[in-house]
């Protein structure tokens, strides 16, 4: 059997120095977040796939195979949905703040140039109901973003509700839900309007409105006030949207932010306040999060409100290295070379400096090209009489 050279797609290796730096990236926000006092929680990469299950969740994303029983398992999409099943499943008593990094992987179109392996920090706040989790969520990621120096970084926020209470209010079948969903992403001016023409109701205004309500909170959040009916249950979503805003930006004067009405969340397990992450220079959204109140109960357990966030890593570890920001490796300095017979010896004089490191070579000669290489400033040449300096170099 030939041996296949190349990585499956949608997948890189990390050398080096970008290693290096997406080690302490993870463990800069790992220490953040537990200073804030979230307690660490991982999970299996391989989960049986029913864990992921969603009647919304394209299926394609997975990474399937068989155990030797031929139960079907797959490889973590989603950090989430792995928490919600520990939640429900194993009698732990929230409230709870929890924290997590790992690798999480969806078979993406090879044509998008998609990354199919991700590394994903973030938080989740399990049993609580009150605003000030959501809150906690977005100045959490503000302290980490500010933290790690992204620069020009901004948040949008939305409301999983507001998609929801048009589709009950207008008693909306599958289809018809999924091509509203359609033409909400597209922000088409065009579909709305043919949309509310089969589907008329007091909304119509707001709904074809959707595609430009988004924006500068205070502007974009009257005019939905101005077209709603005052009768609406999405007055009340607005409303909340207003407060979160205002605490915001009392707690991070100079955050940029901006609201969208028409967001509607990717995982159907989104029930309340969305946001999302972008900064200069990255191409996509970096950062997600919201409330999900419903989640366990797609594990048979009751109602626990919920919020997190969850960081593409490898996005930030990307844009780190176009800065040069990415912490040096931290090499020692210098290089010990002897011969076999006082390797102890050179082994004592490493552990006496912490900034020396063993040479393994035969000569000293390879020691040297090998300092050369990786910039080392000198060779110690340990003797049985004496150690002698060599500057690399010279």
């Amino acid at each position: 059997m030939k041996w296949n050279r190349s990585l499956p797609s949608g997948t890189r290796d990390k050398l080096f120095r970008e290693a290096n730096g997406a080690y302490q990236l993870e463990k800069q926000v790992n220490d953040i977040v537990k200073k804030r006092g979230y307690q660490r929680i991982d999970t299996p990469v391989i989960e049986f796939e029913d864990v992921f299950y969603s009647e919304e969740k394209n299926e394609k994303e997975f990474y399937r195979f068989f155990d030797k029983q031929g139960r079907l398992l797959v490889l973590r999409p989603d950090m989430t949905m792995p928490i919600g099943r520990v939640i429900a499943t194993t009698g732990i008593q929230p409230p709870l703040k929890l924290s997590y990094s790992g690798k999480i992987f969806r078979s993406n179109d090879a044509m998008l140039g998609e990354q199919n392996e991700v590394t994903q920090v973030g938080i989740e706040l399990i049993g609580y109901t009150s605003l000030k989790a959501d809150i906690e969520c977005i100045t959490c990621a503000v302290e980490i973003l500010e933290e790690l120096k992204i620069p020009n970084f901004h948040f949008e926020l939305g409301h999983a509700q507001i998609f929801r209470l048009i589709v009950r209010f207008l008693k909306l079948d599958d289809q018809a839900k999924t091509n509203l969903q359609l033409y909400f992403n597209n922000k088409s001016l065009t579909d709305l309007n043919q949309f509310v023409a089969l589907y008329p109701s007091e909304l119509d205004a707001f709904i074809c409105a959707i595609p430009k309500l988004f924006g500068e909170p205070h502007e974009v959040l009257s005019i939905a006030r101005e077209l709603l009916p005052k009768s609406s249950k999405i007055i009340q979503v607005i409303d909340e949207l207003d407060r979160v805003v205002q605490i915001i930006k009392s707690l991070h004067s100079k955050i940029s932010l901006t609201v969208d009405l028409g967001l509607v969340a990717l995982m159907d397990y989104y029930t309340g306040v969305l946001f999302s992450g972008y900064a200069d220079l990255v191409p996509d959204i970096f950062l997600r999060g919201g409330r999900y109140d419903h989640l366990a109960e797609q594990f048979g357990h009751s109602i626990i409100p919920a919020v997190g966030l969850g960081i593409n890593l490898d996005t930030l570890v990307t844009l780190q290295y176009q800065l040069n920001n990415l912490a040096s490796l931290e090499q020692p300095t210098t290089l010990v070379h002897s011969s076999l017979a006082l390797f102890s010896k050179a082994e004592a004089l490493v552990k006496e400096n912490p900034d020396y490191q063993l040479s393994l070579f035969e000569t000293v000669e390879e020691a040297i090209s090998y300092g050369k290489k990786w910039r080392y400033h000198q060779v110690i040449e340990v003797t049985q009489d004496t150690i002698r300096k060599i500057k690399v170099g010279d």
